[in-house]
Order: structure tokens, then sequence, then C-alpha cells
């Protein structure tokens, strides 16, 4: 073998360890480019975003058996279950199709009602029977997955990230004693009492800050051209204006007061009460209800989980803004641990930023726990989702819910139709058990106190 053919081979073929070291480096090469520069965050959050979607439908195919070989039956068992119902939210048009009369208007399988096909008993034509339309409810099972997957996941995702920012900010600076440069008229800043005169500077430092984050804003869309100029304008604004030092507030008492508040209201009240303010979505930015419609918008019959994703955008809100506040006292903890650590006062010593130290040192160290959290909120978001559609709320019709259709009509002609309100109730079941099962398995695997038992 030649020179080159042997240098060519050193390069492709590594070991574990080898391939182990050039991740860490690409990860840190990440993490160097996410806290230079606006840009190079831009991009590294955007590369996270790919990589993380990515990751997310290796796992969900490899975690039953990575499970399984672990000796986590009943956890491979939930890891399954949610392979399963992801695959049938994905092709969930290919498995309920209907004969189209092509002289009428197309209807979405889900939405094909038969009347003389009402209230029928389970058959071999109809697996699990019709509803009081004559609709099959296989069909309506099928395409409520979408919906279940969508909204799990995605409260999933944005409880994560909202529970680890809070958590981040709120453990890294517990403790921190701190001062606050605020500019503002002379007669403010006179004001012998501190807690007076910050609470009254408050709105002027927060519009300097609002300024100096447009002004980032417009450099990072301008690629930079107009740094100096935007500098210069905002020295001439503030350059005039008196400056005062004050002592800043604990921020980690701030948020935890916040962060009481939020949990003093009841879930139930809280979710109502978001829904019937930003309403039930679809259209507009992102299917949230407003703004410029943006993205996909929800129309009559739609079919594939990327035409359904807006019409769960303001259910996903909703279900991540109850479970964010007591995932982020998990988080601080979490943090307050790590914070503790000596490669942190190491990489502090060394002259590291505190953005540098929370994204490169803390967060890959939470991560296990953001993880356990994660899986252990899949089952309770599938259980609060279902519970808002049973009381008339979530996802409006035509779509079909398993909570809708365990509720409302099926309550009605539960004596009738029993089964009306039975298999949606044992889909709710069977996918809240298993998401529950996967869940406590990954919190023996990765949680070191639990590993063994």
């Amino acid at each position: 073998m030649s020179e080159a053919q042997s240098s060519v081979a050193e390069e492709v073929v590594l070991d574990d360890g080898g391939f182990t070291n050039w991740a860490r480096e690409q990860m840190q090469l990440l993490i160097d480019r996410a806290v230079s520069s606006p840009i190079g965050f831009i991009t590294a959050f955007a590369t996270l975003i790919v990589a993380a979607s990515a990751g997310f439908l290796v796992a969900v195919v490899v975690m039953p058996y990575w499970m399984y070989r672990r000796k986590k039956l009943m956890g491979a068992l939930g890891a399954f279950i949610l392979l399963l119902c992801v695959v049938v939210a994905a092709i969930a048009p290919l498995l309920q199709t209907v004969e189209q009369d092509p002289d009428a208007v197309r209807v979405a399988p889900y939405t094909k009602a038969v009347f003389s096909d009402r209230f029928l008993s389970p058959n071999l034509d109809h697996v699990m029977g019709t509803d009081n339309q004559g609709r099959d409810i296989v069909s309506r099972i099928v395409y409520g997955s979408e919906v279940t997957i969508l909204v799990g996941i995605g409260s999933v995702i944005v409880t994560a990230v909202l529970s680890t920012i809070i958590g981040l900010i709120s453990g890294y600076f517990a403790g921190a004693g701190a001062t606050w440069s605020m500019r503002a008229p002379r007669v403010i800043l006179d004001i012998p009492i501190p807690i007076v005169w910050w609470l009254l500077a408050l709105p002027f430092a927060l519009l300097v800050f609002a300024l100096q984050l447009a002004f980032k804003l417009v450099d990072v869309l301008t690629l930079g051209l107009l740094n100096r100029p935007l500098e210069r304008v905002l020295d001439d604004l503030t350059r005039n204006m008196p400056m005062r030092n004050g002592p800043l507030p604990d921020p980690d008492i701030i948020i935890q007061r916040i962060v009481d508040v939020w949990n003093a209201f009841p879930a139930i009240f809280l979710i109502l009460a978001v829904i019937a303010i930003i309403g039930a979505g679809g259209t507009g930015f992102l299917g949230l209800g407003f703004g410029p419609a943006f993205g996909p918008q929800a129309e009559i019959g739609d079919e594939w989980f990327w035409d359904v994703f807006p019409r769960t955008t303001t259910v996903i809100l909703t279900v991540a803004l109850v479970l964010a506040a007591g995932n982020s006292r998990v988080v601080r903890g979490a943090v307050l641990a790590t914070r503790a650590a000596q490669y942190v006062e190491a990489a502090r010593t060394l002259g590291a930023s505190n953005a540098r130290i929370m994204v490169a040192h803390i967060v890959p160290n939470i991560m296990a726990t953001i993880i356990i959290l994660a899986s252990l909120n899949l089952g309770a978001a599938v259980l609060i989702e279902a519970a808002i559609s049973f009381l008339g709320f979530g996802i409006p019709p035509p779509f079909p819910t398993w909570g809708r259709d365990l509720g409302q009509i099926a309550l009605i002609y539960a004596t009738e139709a029993p089964w009306m309100a039975i298999f949606p109730g044992l889909a709710i079941m069977i996918a809240v058990f298993g998401f529950n099962m996967m869940g406590d398995a990954l919190r023996d695997i990765l949680d070191p106190r639990l590993r063994g038992t």
C-alpha cells in the first residue's frame, strides 16, 4: 500500500476512541461558534435542530432493541409502542383509504359517513365498529395518532427548552451578587433608597436594552455591515443620560418566585384560560391563530401529519406551559450540583465567560436529567391533550382526536354503542402506559444511582 493510501485509510478508519474524539471536537467547534457571534449562534442552533431531529428518528427505531439488550423488557415494550405510534401517524393516509366517487367532493377517510352503517358493532368490515354518523372508528383512531404524536413530542421539546433555559439561568446565577449600571434622569438617580430608584430606573434600562437588542438584530441581518454606525447611534443616545451603579437582585430569587406563582395556578384552569385567550389556532403564523400566514395552514380534509401540525401548535404551547414550571425546578437542582464541580471552577479560573461555561460545561452534564424528564413527560403530555379534548377544547373538529372521541357523543351513546368509548379509551391507555414504561426504563439506565437495580 502506498503512503497516500495509508494516509487515507488512517483518516477514514477510526476506532471507537478516534470516533469519540472526532465527535467531541465537532461539538466543541459547534459550541465555540455558538458563543462567538450571533451568526454563529444561529448556525449552531439550526445545526442542533437538524441533528436532534435525525437523532430522534434513529432513537425511535433503535430504542426497542437497545432496551431489550439492557434487560429492560417493559421499557422495550414501551419503546415499541412509541415506534408503532410514530409509524402509524407517519403513514396514516396509506393505512386508511376509502373509495372515492370521481363525481363527488373528495372527503378524508375520518370524515366519510355512511348513515346506513350507523352504530354497527365490531365486525369484519369495521373491526372497531362505527359511530353515530357511520364513520369507521379504526380510521379515526389511526388519524388521531397524528395528534397524539405531534402534541406529545412537540410539547416535550418545548417543555425541555423552556425548563432548561429557566433552570439553567436560575441555578447558575443563584447567590451571585452583582451590580447593574443603569441610566436614567438625574431626578430618579438621586433618590437615596436603592430599591426605589432601582424600580423607577428599570424602564429606562429596559429601553436601552431593547435598543441594543434591536441594533444587534439589524447587525445580524446585515452580516455586520452596519456594526459601527449602530454603535455610534447608541452611544449618542445614551451618552448624555446620567448613570448610577446599584445592586442587582439575585436572579434565582426572582425566577423562583415567578415559578412559585406559576405552579400555584391549577393546571386545568391555566390550560383552559390560555386556550380561551389564544384560541384553537390552525391558521396564521405556524398555526397560532394570529400573525402572517407563515407555514402550513389547517384545511378541511388534511391527512398527512405536516398538514395537521398547525392544528396542534396552540395545544403544544399550552401543555408545555403547564409542564415547564415543575421541570425547571429539577433542572435547577442539577445545575446547582454541576456548578460546584471542579471543572467548572477551572473553566472560570481560565477566564471562560458565563455563556461558555453554561453551554460547554453545564448543559452537556445535565443532559441525562433533561432526557429523563422528557421521556417521563411524554405520557403526561398525551394524557393532558386527551383531557383537553375530552372537555371539548383542543384540536377543533372535524379532525379526530382520541380524547374527543372518548367523550361528548360517545358519552351520550355509551349504553347503546359502548365501543365508541372503549376503543379510544384503550388507545389512550396503551399509549400512556407504553410511554411511561419507556420513561421509567430510561431513568433506570441513565441515572447512575439506579443502575443495576
